[in-house]
């Protein structure tokens, strides 16, 4: 798991911000030599325009570009989740753009703000390996 602190402006839909944001993580991942991603996204919407480009126009060129980004891996997938899959990133992510809480938290051990949805994510969480 990766997070990023970048940011952008100029877009002027949720769906542009969307298949941005896929492009620009699929090319952070890239950069630090990942092979096999899967990338879950909460915006199905955002999938249909990676899987069918042509119905979205006036998004072509961003659109082609993150296709791209995402055929540099060996193995890739991107699979579209419920928002309550993320809370985790959800929080930290509304704690930076409308909390303005900027500093680098996470280098410090992590907010403690956050010790309680992690702790039920982890309670609830299916297990994914059994060995």
């Amino acid at each position: 798991m990766e997070h990023s602190r970048r940011s952008f402006s100029g877009v002027t839909s949720s769906l542009e911000a969307d298949i941005a944001t896929i492009c620009l993580a699929a090319k952070d991942l890239h950069s630090l030599h990942w092979n096999r991603v899967i990338m879950e996204i909460s915006s199905p919407q955002a999938l249909e325009a990676l899987n069918n480009p042509h119905w979205f126009w006036g998004l072509s060129n961003l659109i082609e570009c993150t296709r791209q980004a995402l055929s540099y891996f060996q193995n890739c997938s991107v699979e579209v989740v419920n928002v309550s899959a993320n809370r985790v990133a959800d929080q930290i992510a509304v704690s930076v753009t409308k909390d303005g809480r900027w500093s680098s938290y996470i280098a410090r051990g992590g907010p403690s703000w956050l010790n309680d949805t992690i702790l039920t994510e982890v309670v609830n969480s299916p297990s994914l390996y059994s060995g």
